[in-house]
């Protein structure tokens, strides 16, 4: 499954979305029923709405293992119907809500909920099928065989490469089921839970850097391995029902840290934030340290050194040792702050006003608050949307951003994931990639969409076997 979890003790759904969306199945508590709707859209958000019902009769979230002919996500949803990307895929709206115009009726429901300080944006009904539309590549097709004995290539022909990349992989292992990889951040390692159940890292030629058996309780079915922070390097993180278990970047024995009922841990800043109603922590040796959160504020992520704390409309905050208080740099064009949309370690992206009911949309940089790039946006267009990010290119909504150039093209794109020098998503019908010079490139049905760059080969998945596939 792709995405982190949400934190420990949540009860679990299971959506299998037909090849043709017109119907998914959905498991609950080992019962089955089946969802139907005239788009795929209407399938999705049925589906939703199912879990959603579960959520509320138990009195706490669930957690929605969600499948497709392309792949698997991972979802919680709240007893008041937040569905949200676990993990924190994305930071969190924060501050009040304001009171939307003419959201009310039987078609679409937005709902509002306040957790920790962070208000967290759900989609149920007509809307819910976006978070189940961001699945990445995972797959139907055909499982890997390995690389062959005379240490030759393996072909990757079960689904087409992505743009840039051959069919020829360097490597492949075959995945513990329902599981999926991670790249680092710097594209120096990736790592799985083999077959046999094994913690795996490796370097872009395929080559074991370390191994370790899984503790008890983690299970290597659906396994989500993400890299986090560990010095000058990487370590990898896993959750079970109840603990986060860190390995160093050199492998080892893993740290156990116990995580409170009910607690959400995530991951945007590549080190774990631990929220807890209103308190946030860091774990550390073990031990979940408070993080002191300014007053009115909330925590947003975890670089690993300092926790970057933000309100919804105004200067954002980092806490600890590097910790400083930025203001934004207003856009050419804006009047007013509108609000903070979401985070990375290097990024905030905020929507401001320029009057006559125009916005402008702003890429900024978390430390210092200069803007990176910006686009003037129909606000409407970023109800919905999500940020995600590749190598110098990102996209928030319809948005597409030249991280290196400095440059935004407002393409209409509905973003699904984000590798290298591409963004990947759907454009007018059609499943495209996007460079970032907001060019957008048709894909063939079912092309694999990479998990990740490493070193220069993309990292894909089809069935339950992993390929690293060498650039063209």
């Amino acid at each position: 499954m792709n995405g982190p979890d949400s934190g420990a003790n949540h009860a679990f759904v299971v959506v299998v979305i037909a090849p043709d969306e017109r119907s998914a199945e959905v498991t609950i508590a080992g019962r089955t029923q089946v969802v139907t709707g005239e788009s795929p859209r209407q399938t999705r958000s049925g589906a939703l709405d199912a879990a959603a019902s579960y959520a509320a009769h138990l009195g706490r979230p669930v957690l929605v293992n969600a499948r497709d002919a392309n792949g698997s996500w991972q979802l919680s949803v709240s007893p008041t119907g937040v569905v949200q990307t676990v993990g924190g895929t994305d930071a969190e709206l924060i501050g009040p809500p304001d009171k939307k115009k003419g959201s009310s009726g039987k078609g679409r429901v937005i709902a509002l909920s306040v957790v920790g300080g962070v208000l967290v944006l759900g989609l149920l009904g007509g809307g819910g099928y976006l978070a189940l539309g961001m699945l990445p590549t995972g797959g139907s097709g055909g499982g890997g065989g390995g690389e062959g004995d005379d240490g030759q290539t393996v072909v990757f022909d079960s689904r087409p490469a992505p743009p840039g990349f051959t069919d020829q992989a360097v490597w492949t292992d075959t995945l513990a089921s329902e599981s999926n990889p991670a790249v680092a951040p710097d594209g120096g390692t990736a790592a799985f839970v083999s077959e046999e159940g094994a913690l795996t890292v490796v370097d872009p030629d395929g080559e074991e850097q370390w191994s370790s058996e899984l503790p008890e309780g983690v299970s290597p079915t659906g396994a989500a391995p993400y890299f986090v922070v560990d010095g000058d390097g990487y370590g990898v993180a896993m959750l079970d029902d109840e603990a986060l278990w860190q390995w160093p970047a050199d492998g080892g024995e893993p740290v156990e840290t116990a995580i409170p009922d009910g607690a959400r841990v995530s991951f945007p800043g590549h080190a774990p934030l631990v929220e807890d109603g209103e308190e946030a922590f860091v774990p550390e040796d073990g031990e979940l340290s408070p993080v002191d959160v300014p007053d009115g504020y909330g925590a947003m992520l975890n670089d690993g050194r300092n926790v970057l704390t933000a309100v919804r409309n105004g200067p954002w905050e980092w806490v600890g040792p590097g910790g400083e208080r930025v203001e934004p740099e207003e856009p050419e064009g804006a009047d007013d702050m509108d609000r903070l949309l979401t985070a990375r370690a290097e990024t905030v992206v905020v929507v401001w006003s320029a009057g006559g009911g125009e916005s402008v949309l702003a890429v900024h940089d978390s430390r210092d608050g200069s803007v990176i790039a910006q686009s003037p946006v129909d606000p409407d267009d970023l109800e919905d949307a999500r940020w995600v990010e590749g190598d110098g290119v990102a996209a928030y909504g319809p948005v597409v951003f030249d991280l290196d150039g400095g440059a935004a093209h407002d393409v209409g794109l509905t973003p699904l994931s984000a590798s290298g020098e591409w963004v990947f998503g759907e454009l007018d019908g059609e499943s495209v990639a996007v460079d970032s010079a907001g060019e957008p490139t048709v894909l063939e049905e079912d092309t694999a969409r990479p998990w990740g760059i490493l070193g220069d080969r993309a990292v894909v998945v089809s069935g339950d076997s992993v390929y690293a596939l060498s650039p063209e």
